[in-house]
């Protein structure tokens, strides 16, 4: 999953939450604190079971400039999320990852492993096995509601049961 450095004056997240527009990914779930869509690779087809879950507001600390309520918040949504992904794409595991440093919110990525999986894709390099569901926009945009309805059934960021 390639994107691009942040510019100086201009934030890429705060750009995809502004609306639509090329950057807008399709959106899986929101609220006051976060924003879920699924990843798209805007030039071509693109990996289906890449979710990712960003903090609205700029996190210039990264983690530990999170309040309690957003990691809180992200906490439940990578246990949601991956649930989802388990249900609607198949997912055999799903993995999750933080870097934070390129852009100022945080931003955690769930990905879908499919089952048969060839070992030399697994971990960071599961989005680049060719032999994994891939979508054009139009597919990602129906799997992205796919996993909201998903989301919704099971109460995202609700009380823990």
């Amino acid at each position: 999953m390639k994107s691009g450095p942040e510019l100086p004056g201009n934030c890429f997240f705060c750009e995809r939450l502004a609306g639509p527009g090329p950057r807008r990914e399709p959106l899986i779930y929101e609220d006051s604190l976060v924003h879920v869509t699924h990843w798209s690779d805007w030039q071509g087809p693109s990996y289906q079971g890449a979710a990712l879950i960003q903090t609205k507001r700029h996190t210039d600390g990264g983690l530990p400039t999170l309040t309690l309520a957003e990691g809180g918040r992200i906490g439940r949504l990578v246990v949601e999320v991956s649930r989802a992904l388990r249900d609607v794409v198949g997912a055999a595991w799903t993995y999750t990852y933080c870097f934070t440093e390129g852009y100022r919110h945080v931003h955690q990525f769930v990905v879908a492993r499919y089952p048969n999986t060839p070992a030399k894709y697994k971990r960071l390099k599961v989005t680049e096995w060719q032999g994994a569901p891939h979508g054009t926009p139009a597919q990602i945009r129906k799997l992205a509601q796919r996993l909201g309805a998903a989301l919704e059934s099971s109460g995202p960021a609700g009380p823990t049961s």
